[in-house]
């Protein structure tokens, strides 16, 4: 089966331009035969060597998507996450934590693995080795496990994404005529569409993922439900989150170390990090990163009010993912303070792409889609628990509800997944 599953990531990958291969066969081979010498006299100059190449060519990519540049080079896909998942492999290697691959086609498997190639979750190589060497089968229990999440994956891009995209691209398509209270509504509107966007994509790589037999890590737990920015960033992407953690901020000496110096390295991480999604998103980075510093400092007895607060922060950091740049974004983030047009907004509401109806499915969608998320650890053990004809009904009903409200078709345009950018 992993031959097979080889062969159709490879061909679905190339499908979306030959140019993808030359980049990920470049970090494929480079650190394929690199690790082999990761034990040998001149291993750290290797790593450092083969980290610098890899690490170059993904900020090159970068450099010119935010330039704009006239160079006529190909963007590959996927290339910000196996760029982490090669470093992270020989890191691993360098240190011992496992031997390295001897079979390639099993190291070209966990690179190129397609459900997880455009978003994550980024995986580590001795978690996912396990995984593919396993015996599996594809079971009945397996795919309507599969199928629901799948299913809810779509939910969340369908309904409740593919409508704030079309309100979130009004609102940001004139920044002279919505500000003010337009930009704070598309900054809390923007909030919903990114989670529900990001987390219903890797809703669906974790559903086809289970139904060939491979459980691959959550990357979200409720995120919105955070006391502090600091605790955010523990329950959002967790994945790229651990792997900060693990290969950036405790080899610069984490916690171990003065105050200053602990500051420092929660900031050069977020940096990092604004680095990984984009060049023009280094200050996004750098101000989470003040935020987790000192973020406790709100913190309230009362929950709600922290998740509250909490949401309205994020909320207003995402203007640099809403808006092209970071001085228009902070122009809009402004506006929210110097602009009071709530009156405006109201009477304007219906006026920014979608009718009423659409406004009441799209509220009642929000509604179970948190009431899912603080209740989650007490539905998911009784959805599993259910016998294969109720999940199949389920399954039915959902696929059914998708069918009737989601957003697509002609007049309707649902962007790609948002972090399939990145």
């Amino acid at each position: 089966m992993n031959y097979l599953l080889l062969i159709l990531s490879a061909v679905i990958y190339a499908s979306f331009g030959l140019p993808n291969c030359i980049y990920i066969l470049f970090s494929l081979l480079t650190s394929f035969f690199a690790a082999q010498f990761l034990n040998g006299k001149h291993k750290k100059v290797i790593l450092s060597l083969t980290i610098i190449l890899n690490t170059l060519v993904l900020l090159f990519v970068k450099f010119v998507s935010y330039t704009g540049a006239s160079i006529n080079i190909f963007a590959p896909l996927g290339i910000s996450y196996y760029t982490l998942q090669v470093i992270s492999y020989l890191v691993d290697v360098y240190k011992g934590k496992y031997e390295y691959e001897k079979n390639i086609l099993n190291y070209s498997l966990y690179i190129m693995y397609i459900p997880h190639l455009f978003m994550g979750p980024i995986t580590r190589y001795d978690e996912m080795k396990k995984q593919l060497l396993a015996k599996r089968k594809i079971t009945i229990e397996n795919i309507y496990n599969g199928g629901l999440r799948i299913i809810w994956g779509l939910a969340k891009k369908l309904i409740i994404a593919g409508r704030i995209s079309i309100l979130t691209s009004a609102i940001t398509s004139n920044t002279e005529m919505y500000k003010g209270a337009y930009a704070f509504l598309a900054m809390i509107l923007y909030s919903i569409q990114l989670y529900s966007d990001f987390s219903g994509g890797i809703d669906i790589v974790l559903g086809i993922s289970k139904m060939l037999g491979i459980n691959l890590s959550e990357n979200f737990d409720s995120p919105y439900f955070s006391q502090t920015v600091k605790e955010f960033w523990k329950r959002w992407h967790i994945s790229l989150s651990s792997w900060l953690k693990d290969y950036i901020y405790i080899p610069l000496g984490g916690n171990r170390c003065s105050k200053l110096r602990k500051s420092i390295n929660v900031l050069v991480t977020f940096f990092v990090s604004g680095v990984w999604h984009g060049l023009n998103y280094i200050l996004w980075g750098i101000i989470n990163g003040i935020f987790v510093l000192f973020g406790d400092k709100y913190k309230t007895k009362y929950k709600w009010l922290n998740m509250a607060i909490t949401f309205i922060i994020i909320s207003f950091l995402w203007s640099f993912f809403i808006w092209n740049d970071a001085v228009t974004a902070l122009k809009m983030m402004g506006s929210v303070f110097t602009t009071f047009n709530i009156s405006e907004v109201a009477k304007n509401i219906l006026n920014l792409g979608l009718a009423a109806s659409d406004w009441i499915i799209l509220a009642i969608s929000i509604i179970l889609l948190f009431t899912f998320d603080g209740n989650k650890n007490k539905i998911m053990p009784k959805m599993k628990e259910l016998s294969k004809n109720k999940k199949l009904a389920i399954l039915c009903t959902m696929s059914l509800i998708v069918l009737v409200f989601g957003i697509y078709g002609i007049g309707f345009n649902v962007n790609e997944f948002i972090y399939s950018r990145f």
